[in-house]
């Protein structure tokens, strides 16, 4: 299934998530120019070789100071392709507004930067040895974090989909949800998956399914804390 919007009503303009999007499109147009794009990725990535000596100290960074967390940060930025970038700014499009309306717009920029660091560290404390050379990119753990706080904020909302049926697609109105249980529930088999490959010496797909599941757990545990609560009926919403 790929979300296309929710039925939710907006009562703000969602600035920081078309600040936030803009700025994905913007590094990745710089990442399509610089001259080395793997040493890039590398650089800025979250690589778990590298950096985890947030967990095991025996593999400390040789870098110190700033450039030893900087990829915490900047890795939920980058992308590894048009199709991983375009798949997230559409989930974060959809899910976004709506979270941003009830956080406030400095706390949706916190929080999803929050989430986004979560998403890293968890990635970090289960990375496998296969995957601890390749770098951990992409905004899908903060954007989890956004779809988890919209699974608790908005639980009787529906979410616009298309459902590709061989080659028809269909548009459904799914309960966000079963959308978000069905999400996270395959996430959560992958990740279970991918641990047991590693157990067996099997190559794993390379993808961050815990960065996922831990950005989305915050996302819950924020918005059953922080949010602000939903309009009364009859009020001036428009």
């Amino acid at each position: 299934m790929f979300p296309l919007k929710t039925t939710e009503r907006l009562n703000s303009w969602p600035v920081i998530t078309w600040l936030l999007i803009a700025l994905n499109i913007y590094v990745f147009i710089q990442q399509l120019a610089v001259a080395d794009p793997e040493a890039f990725l590398r650089t800025w990535g979250l690589v778990p070789a590298r950096h985890g000596y947030l967990f095991a100290p025996v593999q400390a960074s040789l870098d110190s100071g700033w450039q030893a967390y900087a990829p915490l940060v900047t890795s939920m930025f980058l992308h590894g392709g048009i199709w991983h970038l375009l798949g997230n700014m559409l989930s974060l499009w959809v899910f976004g507004p709506n979270v941003e309306d009830r956080f406030g717009h400095i706390g949706f920029a916190i929080i999803y930067l929050a989430c986004g660091l979560a998403a890293g560290v968890t990635q970090l404390a289960f990375s496998t040895a296969d995957g601890m050379q390749i770098p951990v990119v992409g905004a899908s753990g903060a954007i989890a974090g956004v779809m988890g706080g919209f699974f608790v904020l908005f639980p009787k909302a529906r979410v616009v989909s298309v459902v590709p049926i061989w080659i028809v697609p269909v548009i459904v109105r799914v309960p966000a949800f079963v959308f978000l249980f069905f999400w996270i529930g395959m996430n959560v088999i992958n990740a279970l998956t991918e641990l047991q490959m590693s157990f067996n010496n099997t190559k794993s797909a390379g993808v961050a399914w815990w960065a996922h599941i831990g950005g989305f757990v915050l996302g819950i545990v924020y918005a059953l804390t922080l949010a602000r609560k939903a309009p009364r009926e009859g009020s001036s919403e428009s």
